[in-house]
């Protein structure tokens, strides 16, 4: 069992084969489950808005007549910019989302027949290594509470 699993058993009281969503309704999880996909995708479009807007600043100021030495200052300054927004969206999961969506594949996994599970993903849901990773764990969320029957 992962250490934030642990960790996470600890802080709420839980065994390894109870959680605070084992008495959980269907309909409830399902419910709870969607509404943090929308959270994280709402997550993963302010990051893309941002990066847009930074590329869109870049592109402007970009220009050919601008000496070299300029440019690689003002691609740089761009470049640690993205970077810093990359990394608080990474952040704001870690804080925010993180031992939800653990929490929520598991009793996901729990309550589904074998077939819906693909172990492959969870290490995407401790470790995303971008905003591209936190859409494949909304997107395997998704498709698990909507596979989940309401009774």
């Amino acid at each position: 069992m992962p250490l934030l699993m642990i960790v996470l058993a600890l802080c709420l009281g839980a065994t390894p084969d109870k959680t605070v969503y084992t008495n959980t309704s269907n309909k409830e999880l399902k419910q709870k489950a969607l509404q943090l996909v929308k959270n994280i995708r709402e997550l993963v479009d302010s990051y893309n808005k941002k990066d847009r807007e930074l590329m869109a600043d870049y592109d402007k100021k970009n220009k050919p007549e601008i000496r070299i030495d300029d440019r690689k200052v003002m691609r740089d300054q761009w470049i640690k910019a993205s970077d810093a927004v990359h990394d608080s969206t990474m952040r704001s999961y870690r804080d925010r989302y993180l031992s939800d969506a653990i929490l929520l594949v598991d009793e996901l996994y729990r309550r589904l027949p074998k077939r819906f599970r693909q172990t492959n993903l969870l290490p995407m849901y401790q470790h995303p290594t971008n905003v591209l990773g936190l859409e494949v764990v909304a997107n395997h969320l998704e498709v698990l509470s909507k596979s989940l029957p309401d009774s």
